[in-house]
């Protein structure tokens, strides 16, 4: 028995290109290394700026890759195309505070809620 497909048959030109194949124009090929060269002089400009913040213990491991991340995209993704060591610091520096401001206040939610639960009585 022959098992007959419901999907109909495939032309080839309405297949997507592959990534390699988008690489073949040079034009397309220059624009990506270009984005290639930002988002790693955005990397090396955002560890730059948060490595102060680490090593004082300001932030942990996760939130320094969590900053990293947001940081990086957010450089990337801005109109002006251009990496200005000084805004990136001042958007690192906003997240670390961010960060911070975040755990002084779970901090403070659990000695709360361990301090109330002390005092109902059983």
């Amino acid at each position: 028995m022959a098992s007959v497909s419901s999907l109909p048959p495939q032309d080839e030109s309405s297949k997507p290109t592959s990534h390699k194949e988008v690489l073949q124009d040079p034009n397309q090929k220059d624009k990506y290394i270009k984005k290639l060269h930002m988002q790693e002089r955005a990397i090396e400009e955002v560890k730059l700026a948060i490595k102060p913040f680490y090593q004082k213990r300001d932030i942990t491991k996760e939130e320094y890759k969590e900053i990293l991340r947001k940081a990086v995209q957010k450089v990337c993704h801005s109109k002006s195309g251009e990496i200005n060591p000084v805004k990136v610091a001042n958007l690192v520096k906003a997240y670390v505070d961010k960060y911070k401001h975040g755990k002084k206040h779970k901090k403070e939610e659990t000695v709360q809620s361990q301090h109330t639960d002390s005092q109902t009585p059983m």
